[in-house]
C-alpha cells in the first residue's frame, strides 16, 4: 500500500505543473505597422449647406433668370436657382447685407452692406466674384434703387440726399439731389432719411423720393426740378406704384395706407386702416406700422394689394411676418 507522504508529494507536483503551464508565455513583438495616413487626409471642409440661411436681412429676385438671392447678418449671400443651382458667397468684411439689387438678366447683382459699401458681383462664372466696390465715406446709405435696364443706380442717404452711381464704371456721377432742393419751402424742417426711391412705371424720367417723416417728392431728372410734393403727418415706410403711373400707395407707422394722385398732391385721395378694430371703449385699437406694401395688377382682374405688419400694438413681436 503506497505511503501517504508519496501521495501528497505527487499531488503537489501536479499542482505546480499546472501552475507553470497556466502562466502566459511572453509573446514576440510583431513587426511595426507603417502609417500611411496624414493630417491632411482628415481636414474638415464644408461640402454642402442645407436649409434657409441663418439671420436673413435682405432678399431679391431676378424674374428672368429666376434666381433668388438672400443676404444675411454675417455678410453672406445665398443664391438659389433652378434645381441643382445653390451657391453661397461671402463678403470679405462680415457686415450685414442691407439690400440686394439684381441687374436683371445680366448675370450680376449689387449688394449693399451695413458699412456703407456697394459691391458689384459677377455671377456669370462658376464661383461669383466681386468686380467693383464703392465705399461711402461721409454719408450713410439708407435706400438704393436700380431701374430696369438702367446704368444709373440711385443712392438715398441718412442726410436726405440722393446720389447717382454709374454702374458701368461704378463711380459717383456729378448728379446729386440735395434734400433742401427737393423739398424747398414745402416744409420748414429736415425731412429725414431717404427711405424710398422708385421711377414712375410709365415715365423713367420721373423719380419718386420718399423721406422717413412722410414727405415725398416727384422729381424730374431732366429739368432737375420737382414736379410735385406730397406731405403726410405719419412716418413713411414703403411706397408702391399703380401700374398706370398716375397713383401710388404709401404705408405708414400708424398702420395706415394712403393713396395719392400725382395730379393732386395736396392730400391723399384715400386713407385706410386695414387692421383697425374698435376697443371696448369704442376707440380704435392702435396698430403697429405697415412696413411693406405692394400694389400688383393681374391682366383682366382687380388689382391686388399685399402688405405686412399691421397688428395691434398689444401683440408680441413673435407674430411678425
Amino acid at each position: 500500500m503506497p505511503r501517504s507522504d508519496t501521495k501528497k508529494s505527487g499531488f503537489f507536483k501536479g499542482v505546480l505543473d499546472g501552475l507553470r503551464s497556466s502562466v502566459t508565455q511572453p509573446v514576440k513583438p510583431e513587426a511595426d505597422v507603417e502609417e500611411t495616413l496624414r493630417p491632411e487626409h482628415f481636414k474638415v471642409s464644408r461640402t454642402v449647406r442645407h436649409g434657409f440661411p441663418f439671420q436673413p436681412t435682405a432678399l431679391a429676385f431676378d424674374p428672368v433668370q429666376r434666381i433668388l438671392a438672400i443676404g444675411t447678418k454675417n455678410g453672406s449671400l445665398r443664391l438659389f436657382g433652378r434645381p441643382g443651382v445653390d451657391c453661397t458667397i461671402q463678403h470679405v468684411l462680415e457686415y450685414a447685407v442691407i439690400q440686394i439689387l439684381f441687374l436683371v438678366n445680366e448675370g450680376a447683382l449689387i449688394s449693399v452692406c451695413a458699412d456703407d459699401t456697394l459691391h458689384l458681383w459677377n455671377l456669370r462664372q462658376k464661383k461669383p466674384e466681386v468686380v467693383h466696390t464703392l465705399k461711402f465715406q461721409k454719408e450713410r446709405i439708407t435706400h438704393c434703387h436700380l431701374p430696369f435696364r438702367s446704368k444709373w443706380l440711385y443712392i438715398g442717404t441718412e442726410r436726405g440726399n440722393l446720389h447717382v452711381v454709374n454702374i458701368e464704371s461704378f463711380t459717383l456721377s456729378g448728379y446729386v439731389i440735395n434734400w433742401n432742393k427737393a423739398i424747398e419751402l414745402s416744409r420748414k424742417t429736415h425731412p429725414g432719411a431717404v427711405v424710398h426711391v422708385s421711377d414712375n412705371p410709365v415715365d423713367s424720367n420721373k423719380l419718386l423720393i420718399g423721406f422717413e417723416t412722410g414727405a415725398l417728392v416727384l422729381w424730374d431728372l431732366r429739368s432737375r426740378t420737382a414736379d410735385a410734393r406730397f406731405q403726410h403727418s405719419e412716418a413713411l415706410h414703403s411706397v408702391a406704384w399703380h401700374h398706370e403711373g398716375k397713383q401710388f400707395m404709401c404705408s405708414h407707422s400708424d398702420g395706415s395706407l394712403t393713396t395719392w394722385n400725382i395730379r393732386a398732391p395736396a392730400k391723399p385721395i384715400n386713407v385706410i386702416f386695414p387692421h383697425v378694430r374698435n376697443a371696448k371703449e369704442g376707440k380704435p385699437d392702435p396698430c403697429k406700422p405697415i412696413y411693406k406694401a405692394e400694389w400688383k395688377t393681374v391682366r383682366g382682374r382687380t388689382p391686388l394689394l399685399f402688405f405686412r405688419e399691421a397688428f395691434p400694438s398689444t401683440r408680441v413681436a413673435r407674430h411678425r411676418l
